[in-house]
């Protein structure tokens, strides 16, 4: 029984160790972004955000309006 349990951790370790070697070597596969496609990036997403949640703002602010003009038309 001593055996089976030894034999199970050192299977779980070399089933971690072979992961992280793979992850390494994926790693290094990767095709990393230089700084400037990283700064054009981060701005086309931070002008993403800003326009959409403008965009959510005036729909927002409409079905506000909307929703008196119901309220207080019906009262």
């Amino acid at each position: 029984m001593a055996k089976r349990q030894v034999s199970s951790m050192e299977e779980k370790s070399s089933t971690w160790t072979r992961f992280f070697r793979e992850t390494k070597m994926e790693m290094k596969k990767v095709n990393w972004p230089t700084k400037t496609q990283l700064i054009q990036y981060t701005a086309t997403v931070i002008t993403s955000v800003v326009l959409v949640s403008f965009l959510i703002v005036i729909v927002d602010f409409a079905f506000m309006q909307l929703s008196k003009l119901l309220v207080t038309t019906i009262s």
